[in-house]
């Protein structure tokens, strides 16, 4: 028994381009350190220098009380944990590439 070898066409993996994250948009926060804050949603908020690769984010009701409650949020010096009269709180200078769209989440 022959057994022919065939050569297979190189195929380059296309790199995905990345998103520029606009200001006003609902995202979901990923790949963050301290993890307390990934998957966590809310608003991204406006910034007057259009180079700039962070954004703040004003994060939703359900994601503050979320970060409110978690035990890893109280454990870090770095995460501001929201009082129990606030509702929405801003998380600063999150990097564009650690946010995602979600405007279709639910």
């Amino acid at each position: 028994m022959t057994a022919t070898v065939v050569d297979i066409p190189y195929t380059p993996v296309p790199t995905p381009t990345p998103v520029t994250i606009e200001p006003g948009r609902r995202v979901r926060l990923v790949n963050l350190t301290p993890v307390s804050w990934n998957g966590l949603t809310g608003i991204t908020q406006t910034n007057p220098n259009s180079r700039v690769t962070r954004l703040d984010v004003l994060l939703d009701e359900s994601s503050t009380e979320f970060l409110r409650r978690d035990v890893r949020a109280q454990d870090n010096r770095r995460v501001t944990v929201p009082g129990p009269d606030v509702t929405r709180i801003v998380v600063p200078r999150i990097p564009n590439d650690c946010m995602f769209y979600a405007e279709n989440d639910s």
